[in-house]
């Protein structure tokens, strides 16, 4: 199978596996809200994501390290040392972790009100941390199930599956926070079990040190940029809480969760398309990596675009299921997920500039949008509330990765864009005008059964000129994708 076909059939299967991501991850959050309210939501939210954000530093960069270095050593025909190198990355990254877990706990206390769950939550980050390793490992395979599997589905399944049990025991926000801590527990087992198992025929012969240390060089700026790129993503709550009520913050952590239900898609598709980046790359082949860097850049547009409007449409609707208390943020969410539509069009940005080598140049970036992000924010949350927060979100994420565009374009010299993406304009058209048309007509109706009707609605328009919308090539492949879905024609 080509590059091209196994990028696009991989994109495509994981484009609908990834539906049941959405699901577990929103139905973490509507659990939770339901139970604890705007108030505890905002309490497990926030310490959850601190210890997600530090695991994702302490991480040493050798999740993606294990992306790269397998891709290339596999594309190169040198296999023997994987497994063992692999095992070094995942024990480095576990290693560093540990302090880093205790020294989050020991400063648990200077949040305040958020101490006790944050020094809970800090216990996943070791656990985080290697479980991305060994996920990065089976990626630079160019295997997307175990990431859709364990990462996507798995935790947050196990998380939910957890803190239904401990809710119904009564517990509150410590229960839901311990959940949170098993289930990496959960994952980091699974993922290094597929790991070995799809490495069973390729050997054990130690690695190098050079290996180990190549590794390491390339990690080092990724720990910092790692953590800034998280930070991207949940600093304007942090700054928001100190000039928001609880249950704001809560509101707001509601908020930013349906909006980054954009990012399982987009990711899936960047996590994907790493391992390629990374081969071709090193094989020389810039004109295959451009042609499929267009390709994907395509794929999650398509994946994604419906999902954008469908939150758009009804963003009352969402919120409201997670309870009358969130009302409020339809205004945030419509402009954080802008923000996320320009991290949609500009495609794997970020990922060819780490897959090339040019970490360093990715930790700038990521420094520079955070520094705005955090500028932008304070001012902006103190005005307007909730809605100056996503406004300085949707501001950092959509230049950054304009940015990175840029930088893409003049060093790697390839781009994302063909003139066959305009014709995503049609389907795109459809979505919107199905899906404002029955909202109108349910609005009265409840939020369930509008919520339900906009979005058949919307997806069904969506996916009628959907085909007529792609390359030739391109529809072959979701054609006979959907004939082995509907198990309608040959395998």
């Amino acid at each position: 199978m080509s590059d091209q076909r196994a990028l696009l059939s991989g994109t495509a299967v994981n484009a609908g596996g990834l539906v049941a991501g959405v699901a577990a991850a929103f139905g973490v959050q509507l659990l939770i809200g339901r139970r604890l309210g705007p108030g505890g939501l905002g309490l497990v939210t926030v310490a959850v994501q601190v210890a997600f954000v530090a695991s994702a530093g302490s991480r040493f960069g050798m999740d993606l390290a294990a992306v790269r270095q397998v891709a290339i050593d596999r594309g190169a025909g040198r296999e023997e040392t994987l497994r063992s190198l692999v095992d070094r990355c995942a024990g480095l990254a576990f290693a560093v972790s540990i302090p880093v877990a205790a020294l989050v706990a020991a400063l648990s206390p200077l949040a305040d009100g958020y101490g006790r769950p944050i020094a809970i939550a800090a216990g996943s980050i070791p656990l985080a941390a290697a479980a991305n390793v060994y996920l990065g490992a089976t990626r630079g395979l160019k295997a997307m199930a175990p990431t859709l599997w364990v990462f996507w589905i798995g935790q947050p399944l196990a998380w939910i599956a957890l803190a239904g049990v401990l809710f119904a025991a009564g517990g509150g926000v410590d229960a839901a926070v311990w959940s949170y801590v098993v289930s990496w527990l959960v994952a980091a087992v699974a993922a290094r079990a597929l790991w070995r198992d799809a490495t069973a025929g390729c050997g054990d012969r130690p690695a190098t040190r050079e290996e180990v240390r190549d590794a390491i060089r390339f990690g080092l700026p990724r720990a910092p940029a790692a953590l800034l790129a998280q930070a991207l993503f949940w600093a304007d709550l942090w700054v928001l809480s100190a000039f928001a009520t609880r249950s704001e913050v809560g509101t707001y952590a509601a908020v930013g969760r349906v909006s980054q239900v954009i990012l399982l898609f987009v990711t899936s598709v960047n996590l994907m398309f790493a391992p390629f980046a990374a081969d071709l790359y090193a094989r020389g082949a810039h004109e295959q990596l451009d042609r499929l860097f267009k390709q994907a850049t395509r794929w999650g547009l398509v994946a994604t675009l419906p999902v954008v409007i469908v939150l758009a449409v009804a963003a009352t609707d969402l919120l409201s299921a997670f309870g009358p208390e969130f009302a409020g943020g339809e205004s945030a969410l419509r402009i954080m997920l802008a923000g996320q539509l320009v991290n949609v069009l500009t495609g794997s940005v970020a990922f060819v500039l780490i897959m090339t080598g040019r970490t360093t140049l990715d930790l700038a970036d990521n420094a520079i949008a955070v520094a705005v992000l955090v500028a932008l924010a304070a001012p902006l949350s103190e005005a307007f509330g909730i809605e100056g927060a996503a406004i300085a979100s949707a501001v950092a994420i959509g230049g950054v990765n304009l940015l990175r565009l840029v930088q893409v374009a003049r060093i790697v010299h390839i781009t994302p864009y063909t003139r066959a993406d305009l014709r995503l304009a049609l389907p795109a058209g459809a979505c919107v005008a199905a899906g404002i048309a029955v909202h109108l007509a349910l609005r009265d109706h409840g939020w369930p059964v509008d919520l339900a009707g906009t979005a058949a609605a919307a997806l069904a328009a969506y996916a009628a000129l959907l085909p007529s919308a792609l390359p030739p090539e391109e529809r072959a492949v979701l054609a006979r994708l959907t004939r082995r879905i509907t198990k309608r024609g040959p395998r």
